[in-house]
């Protein structure tokens, strides 16, 4: 298993986790729409790609990342390309008569508005039946044998370009027709709802959280020891890298919050070391790993941290959390009571935790990553 670091590992290279797959599997089963609840560098995307790449029988998946739309209807345009031109739907014609003729139909009526859209925007105006269309195919489509999901990744983000190009209300509508979608679909078409950005915090600083009341939550948690052993193992294993097991143990004690991508980050420069000098990786060889992994060499990994702010906070409050993030980097950890009891503070504190900066140990806020903290510290 190769070591991919910032992008999205697939195939051969996926560690698969059964347990979060099955679960998956057993709340589609059910009929429900999912929100896969995680922070950033859990391995959301991966999951989805790899149901994607190999979906059980009877199953479709078709993977979209919005996080550039900043439009409802542009929104529903990407989704009817993706289904378009997807083999899902190749496949659920196989299996049903019925679906071959509402698929035509809806084709046929596709083709005259990307044909309309072409011809108006010389005026600048939208066609306005992206979303009208393609929630009448959804509502015919024959899934009783087969079943198509569509997993929407960054969609918080979505929302946030909605809101800050338009205004709340749009926002608040595009949650809403989303939903509708949802309810008026097919039984056999499911959606997946992903991204870095908390979708329920959103939604509940919009008081929109009634949107959101038909998605059946998915939690992905950090890699258990035995699983990020293994894990660990598998990479070093891949290019022959020899290593004290204790050195593993000792990693992942250091590492504490045992998301794929910080061990990932590590292994990387284990990797090139052992590389340059043949060394059996031992403890000193983490520990100057570790510090490396917390360097400049990351800005390009961690900066993404400080931008999102932008895209999750208002302006008054990305301050206030910049602040929050400065103070405990530099003790490591402070008491709740000392970060303040607004409500206002509680909101940053909530988006905080769910977007995986921070989380609550004992009355303590600290970062769930250490080397995300050393980095706050230095570079932020």
């Amino acid at each position: 298993m190769k070591n991919i670091v910032g992008q999205t590992p697939r195939g051969k290279d996926f560690f698969k986790r059964n347990h979060i797959i099955n679960k998956t599997y057993r709340r589609l089963d059910a009929g429900n729409h999912l929100f896969l609840s995680a922070p950033r560098r859990a391995g959301k995307t991966s999951i989805m790609r790899f149901l994607e790449d190999a979906p059980n029988h009877g199953y479709a998946f078709i993977y979209a990342n919005t996080e550039d739309i900043q439009d409802a209807e542009d929104f529903f345009k990407l989704v009817s390309e993706k289904l378009v031109n997807s083999t899902a739907l190749v496949e659920m014609i196989k299996a049903s008569k019925d679906s071959k003729n509402v698929f035509a139909q809806f084709i046929d009526k596709f083709n005259k508005i990307k044909l309309g859209a072409l011809e108006v925007e010389f005026n600048g105006k939208k066609p306005s039946n992206y979303k009208t269309e393609l929630s009448e195919l959804l509502k015919k489509l024959d899934t009783d044998k087969f079943k198509i999901i569509i997993m929407l990744d960054e969609f918080p983000v979505t929302i946030e370009n909605i809101k800050n190009t338009q205004d709340e209300q749009a926002a608040i509508n595009f949650l809403q027709a989303n939903r509708n979608l949802r309810q008026e679909a097919s039984r056999g078409i499911q959606f997946i709802y992903t991204g870095s950005i908390g979708l329920p915090t959103i939604a509940g600083r919009l008081k929109a959280t009634s949107t959101l009341n038909d998605l059946n939550t998915v939690e992905i948690p950090p890699l258990s020891r035995d699983e990020a052993t293994l894990f660990a193992q598998k990479i070093l294993d891949h290019y022959d890298i020899k290593y004290e097991l204790d050195a593993i143990k000792y990693l992942l004690e250091k590492l504490q919050w045992l998301m794929p991508f910080y061990i990932q980050l590590v292994l990387q420069v284990l990797i090139d070391e052992a590389f340059e000098s043949d060394k059996t990786i031992d403890i000193k060889a983490i520990d100057k790993a570790i510090q490396k992994s917390s360097s400049h060499r990351s800005n390009l990994y961690f900066e993404n941290y400080w931008t999102r702010l932008e895209k999750s906070l208002s302006r008054p409050d990305i301050y206030i959390a910049q602040d929050i993030l400065r103070s405990i980097a530099q003790q490591s950890e402070v008491p709740k009571g000392n970060l303040g009891s607004s409500n206002q503070t509680k909101g940053i504190l909530e988006m905080l935790e769910i977007d995986g900066y921070i989380n609550l140990f004992e009355g303590k806020y600290r970062f769930n990553s250490p080397i995300l903290r050393d980095w706050w510290k230095k570079y932020a």
